[in-house]
């Protein structure tokens, strides 16, 4: 019995193995069909729009940013260029873990707190998806060395190459050339759409100056390619390309030697200098004090580096030669001017000068410079010799007789009232006052006792140091005004430059002078410089002329100029009619003006110098005004790097 259960169960045992066997075998059978149907599905059914996805993960569209276009001046000097450097950047979309890496990299490359707030900064700003963004620019061979040897641990960061802005000069020419740097959101949505697109391969755009104002020049088109990447994001291979269109090199009239020059000339002092070619308005320096390295922007500037610049309090990123003030005694030639235009005095009009002026009726005075030396007057004097000796009381009586409506009128001939410069935007127009400009600005009405003030350029009145060496071009230009341009052309593949053809639409009403005042004027302005002492006439000097004989160098051209001295703050007076200037703070002395041009008949440089709380306009700014013609007008000796040399010395 026991024999027959023991064969019984094998066999029962064999049974329920083969039947499970079948049962398993089918399973199998129906999962391996599975299979194969969704294969067959997904290879055959499915294959175009997989093998797109597919593409779409190993090909990658991408732009390519044009080459920056560069400045020359007017010598062929490199003004701005392109220099390579190499940046660590991220795809903030491939990237496993942004935080964490970050952290990595702080021992690799020393990544500080300051240069992942940036790169947070820029992600924010960032227009377009799947983009990279730099996290560190201008790394060094270490640290890309560093990087690709922990790179299996970074994925989504990359080494790229970048083409950016290089300014060789530094602070020289920073406030004329402007500078780039990382475009924002504002700014892309400030665009059309076809003028964002042309962004999308590219993360800087100018900000100020020329760089700005020529934007579109500069910049190029963008391009496109089509490339193959690995699962790292890398780029393996390109597979089609439309290249981008560099951006045009571009000439301007500044001198470079010049503008070093007027830099250096300046010295410690802060303020501004403007020289313009008379024939064409073409500026051919244009310095502002203190300057900055433009080199700091390109690639975004930090915190402490900003901070860093702007600690001294004296406004470097400031523009000094287009921002207006009152011009002090350098507008007199041109109220001078007006008075002939409109018959108020001839060349032989002679008014007595006690030392002050008073108008009719009222007792109070406006007095003279010479009062505050020796409680004189100028004497007899006619308009010659109100000019050259700065004669406040001719001009006081002068401005009276015209009326402010007259002298409004009169001035916007000469580029005042107006941003008359072609391509200088952010110039400021000035104020030229009238009795409707004050009514609507200030709704007051025009007291008489604020109109010879005006006549002395201490008024209402305020011009820039931009305008002041126009107006002054124009004088040296026998009365034709030039608008000011800093463009002269572009550069063409075949490296000939293309002059750009402005046309001059300054003044709606030109009062133009007669050749016969305008000489008288140039002649008067010559004096002011060239003009010894007169030993019968006391004072007959001109008022710059003290500082052309003490520096024991005589002049080996010829030169007209007007000095000017603007008052800052009200200096009191005593009973005796005394001005106490004694501890004075420096940021409320007076500031030094002079205006100048080569007087020859073809007029080849004019200049306006402008020196923030630098005392008299005849002492100190007229040296700077000299410096700058002996430059232009002189045979010159320095080579590139002597010139570069200048502004380091300067700084």
């Amino acid at each position: 019995m026991a024999e027959k259960f023991k064969l019984n169960a094998h066999e029962t045992e064999t049974l329920i193995f083969s039947r499970r066997m079948i049962v398993a075998g089918i399973f199998i059978f129906v999962l391996l069909s599975a299979l194969v149907a969704w294969m067959v599905y997904l290879q055959v059914f499915r294959y175009d729009y997989f093998a797109a996805r597919s593409d779409g993960n190993r090909l990658h569209s991408q732009y390519v940013s044009p080459n920056r276009g560069l400045i020359y001046d007017r010598n062929g000097e490199l003004m701005a260029d392109n220099r390579p450097i190499f940046n660590l950047t991220v795809v903030r979309e491939t990237a496993v873990d942004l935080n964490a890496s970050l952290e990595m990299l702080r021992s690799v490359i020393n990544l500080s707190d300051d240069d992942i707030e940036q790169y947070r900064t820029r992600q924010s700003r960032r227009a377009v998806p799947h983009t990279s963004v730099p996290v560190r620019y201008q790394l060094t061979e270490e640290e890309i060395a560093s990087i690709a040897v922990n790179q299996h641990l970074l994925p989504g960061f990359a080494v790229e190459a970048q083409l950016v802005r290089h300014y060789p000069f530094r602070e020289i020419a920073a406030h004329a050339l402007g500078y780039v740097s990382e475009i924002n959101k504002e700014e892309l949505a400030a665009m059309s759409e076809e003028q964002a697109s042309n962004y999308r391969g590219t993360n800087q755009i100018g900000k100020t100056g020329i760089e700005k104002t020529y934007e579109d020049l500069l910049h190029g088109r963008v391009g496109y390619e089509t490339v193959e990447k690995n699962n790292r994001g890398q780029v393996m291979r390109v597979l089609d390309r439309t290249d981008p269109v560099p951006g045009r090199d571009i000439v301007l009239h500044m001198d470079s030697h010049l503008q070093a020059v007027a830099e250096q000339a300046l010295g410690e002092h802060r303020g501004a200098v403007v020289a313009i070619d008379p024939a064409t308005g073409g500026v051919l320096a244009m310095v502002s004090k203190p300057g900055y390295d433009p080199n700091l922007f390109v690639t975004g500037i930090s915190r402490a580096q900003l901070s860093e610049l702007n600690k001294t309090g004296h406004t470097p990123l400031f523009n000094r030669a287009i921002a207006s003030r009152i011009p002090g005694s350098t507008i007199k030639p041109f109220i001078g001017l007006g008075g002939l235009y409109h018959g108020v005095i001839t060349p032989e009009t002679v008014i007595n000068d006690p030392g002050y002026y008073r108008l009719p009726g009222r007792s109070r005075p406006y007095y003279d410079w010479t009062w505050w030396v020796d409680k004189s007057g100028h004497g007899p004097i006619d308009l010659r010799r109100a000019i050259y000796q700065s004669c406040n009381t001719y001009f006081y009586g002068l401005a009276v007789e015209m009326g402010i409506d007259r002298i409004h009128d009169y001035l916007l001939t000469f580029g005042f009232g107006t941003n008359a410069a072609i391509d200088i935007p952010e110039a400021s127009a000035g104020i030229v006052p009238s009795t409707a400009w004050k009514q609507e600005n200030r709704g007051e009405v025009w007291y008489a006792g604020e109109t010879p003030y005006e006549g002395i350029g201490n008024g209402i009145f305020q011009a820039t140091t931009l305008q002041m060496a126009a107006a002054a071009a124009a004088i040296a230009n026998h009365g034709v005004l030039k608008q000011p341009r800093m463009l002269r052309g572009t550069i063409g593949n075949d490296g000939e430059i293309t002059d750009v053809i402005f046309e001059d639409t300054a003044a709606s009403k030109q009062l133009l002078p007669s050749p016969e005042q305008i000489a008288l004027v140039r002649s008067a302005m010559v004096e002011v410089i060239n003009k010894p002492y007169d030993p019968e006439h006391r004072r007959h000097e001109g008022s710059a002329y003290p500082t052309l004989r003490d520096s024991g160098r005589p002049l080996e051209y010829p030169m007209g100029g007007k000095s000017g001295t603007a008052q800052v703050v009200q200096f009191q007076v005593d009973s005796a009619g005394n001005r106490d200037e004694s501890e004075v703070p420096e940021e409320f002395r007076t500031h030094a003006m002079f205006i100048a041009f080569d007087a020859s008949a073809e007029s080849r440089i004019a200049v306006a110098v402008f020196v923030e709380n630098g005392g008299g306009g005849g002492s100190v700014a007229f040296p700077v005004a000299r410096a700058v013609l002996d430059a232009y007008l002189l045979p010159r000796t320095e080579t590139f790097d002597e010139v570069s040399a200048l502004g380091s010395s300067a700084r």
